[in-house]
């Protein structure tokens, strides 16, 4: 059986992708020119210990944001992009949709993050989201795999 770390690392590559634009813009651009800080490796904790903090509603709705971005992921991915302008509104584009889900869902793109993060420190809470979806944990596992298997441009 693979680890469950690919679901959350799926996730994660997912809230890496919509943080640093997304905080970005809510600055308002106040921090201009700076570029967005590193994520990193976040700390294990005993199992159990963050998951208590979640209740099943606000996990359903990380997981409904995951489900919505697979399509939007999948055909971003799948362009060839030319130039820094296709790119830019690549990324518009996926800013733009992932805020739609988000309101959606009635999560932050804070809370997304936290709650990414702590999936990744806490196996019990990565196990709780696995269970809750099974099949959305077998979509990004898939798309994890192929990302890994895509040469670098």
């Amino acid at each position: 059986m693979k680890k469950p770390v690919s679901m959350l690392g799926a996730a994660l590559i997912t809230a890496g992708l919509l943080a640093a634009p997304m905080a970005m813009a809510g600055s308002q651009g106040a921090q201009q020119g700076q570029a967005p800080a590193q994520m990193q490796q976040p700390q294990p904790v005993e199992p159990g210990t963050l998951s208590k903090q979640y209740q099943d509603d606000e996990l359903r709705s990380f997981l409904d944001v995951n489900r919505d971005m697979i399509p939007v992921i999948k055909k971003l991915s799948s362009q060839n992009v030319s130039d820094q302008e296709q790119a830019r509104s690549m990324m518009q584009e996926f800013q733009s949709k992932t805020e739609d889900s988000l309101k959606q869902h009635d999560l932050s793109v804070q809370q997304y993050q936290k709650i990414g993060t702590d999936a990744s420190r806490d196996k019990a809470l990565e196990k709780r989201l696995i269970n809750m979806d099974p099949e959305l944990y077998k979509q990004l596992q898939a798309m994890q795999s192929q990302a890994r298997q895509q040469p670098a441009q």
